[in-house]
């Protein structure tokens, strides 16, 4: 076994390991793939924050089509302009701060080796080292949902009112990275109202003290989406994005290509009738999301058989050991080699965890990932989005790496 404080300068040292990976890779990809391959409107959206023109397109229109905080991010690191270096060396610290979150929770768990472990595989996970700096919010929503649980962990143990604090204001703020983390960030406060240690009146105060936290960090966006929109909304994507997930065309294209290429042919598909509709409400964004919301519910109400087959299609997608969206050749291989074994061992990890201590702490992790389980259900999924839980996957599978370790090395 490790002792605690070798533990902790070895997992130090992997954090600056994962830091310099990731940096050095995209560095040595160069700027031209950041920019071209990345989600650029992100970049739009962070120029016109910086130029003072508030959260616009560049069209001067201002839009809540999505959560602001990574292209404030953005904004703050690059001016809105292609500042290579500086949002390399940003992400990449983020994508170092998610392995030590990782390696936390697993010592936390199962002891200072398993940390160990957990650090190494993060340090060096394929998709972490490409994807935390590439110009998308995964990263950044990756590091946040982990130090939302790690918040959550603490204010149960201690029923502290600040950290239950903390753990809703994170959770906040990965709520305005990615949208989809609301039901969690609904069921967070509901858990720690039941597992925190205490008495009935600490219990319900920790709980209230996240959700206060939770929802004053969520009033600015909210009141700024009712001035746009007309109404407090957190996007006006999530109809349209239902609707993808929901019409005869959902597979066309997806998984094994992009969602957004099934999209264009479900909307050439429409009939004249629906077109019509669409045109008639014009460019009210909010208007245009509800109408994208009520066709994906029909379809669901219509042809609930379809949708049911559908949901464990998006499910298998999201889950499965090839990427989504297909990347052909070695990028799929190494995906398969990486993934595919921290799944298993995950997998292993989970069961032999079970007559463990911390259970009720254990079950935060299982709601997050049913909640991401319902959402991709309902909606679709691609690796990308899946990509936020594997920190927890490789956390699970330290545990049965952490029992092989010592005998290897002893074998040695």
């Amino acid at each position: 076994m490790i002792r605690t404080l070798t533990a902790q300068r070895r997992i130090l040292a992997l954090a600056l390991l994962a830091f310099t990976l990731r940096a050095v890779v995209r560095f040595a990809r160069g700027d031209d793939e950041l920019w071209t391959q990345g989600y650029t409107f992100y970049l739009d959206l962070a120029r016109s924050l910086a130029d003072g023109h508030g959260y616009s397109l560049g069209d001067g229109a201002a839009t809540a089509m999505r959560v602001p905080l990574y292209p404030l991010l953005l904004a703050a690191v690059t001016g809105g302009e292609r500042a290579f270096a500086a949002l390399v060396v940003v992400q990449s610290l983020i994508g170092a701060g998610t392995v030590w979150c990782g390696a936390r929770l697993a010592t936390r768990w199962f002891g200072a080796t398993a940390g160990v472990c957990a650090a190494a595989l993060l340090a060096i996970y394929p998709y972490y080292v490409i994807h935390d700096t590439a110009l998308q919010e995964t990263g950044l929503f990756t590091l946040l949902t982990a130090l939302s649980v790690l918040a959550l962990l603490t204010a149960r143990e201690r029923g502290s009112l600040l950290f239950g604090a903390l753990g809703g204001l994170a959770l906040a703020l990965a709520v305005l990275t990615r949208s989809m983390l609301v039901p969690f960030a609904l069921l967070a406060p509901l858990w720690l109202a039941l597992a925190t240690k205490g008495r009935a009146a600490r219990r319900i105060a920790t709980a209230a003290s996240c959700a206060a936290a939770l929802a004053l960090g969520l009033l600015p966006w909210l009141a700024y989406t009712r001035s746009v929109t007309g109404d407090a909304v957190l996007d006006t994507q999530s109809g349209m994005m239902f609707w993808r997930g929901n019409n005869p065309e959902t597979f066309s294209r997806y998984p094994s290509e992009s969602m957004d290429l099934s999209a264009r042919v479900a909307f050439a598909a429409l009939d004249p009738s629906a077109r019509t509709e669409l045109h008639a409400i014009g460019p009210d964004a909010l208007a245009r999301d509800r109408w994208f919301l009520q066709r994906g519910l029909d379809y669901v109400v219509e042809h609930p058989g379809q949708a049911l087959w559908g949901a464990a299609q998006k499910l298998a997608a999201a889950f499965g050991p090839l990427p989504s969206p297909r990347r052909g050749g070695l990028a799929d291989v190494v995906h398969l080699l990486s993934y595919g074994p921290v799944l298993l061992l995950a997998a292993f990890g989970m069961w032999s965890a079970r007559k463990r201590e911390g259970g009720s702490e254990r079950a935060l992790v299982y709601a997050l990932g049913l909640s991401f389980i319902a959402v991709t259900a309902a909606f679709f999924g691609h690796t990308s989005h899946r990509a936020f839980l594997d920190v927890y996957l490789v956390v699970f599978a330290s545990l049965p790496l952490s029992a092989l370790l010592p005998r290897l090395l002893s074998s040695r």
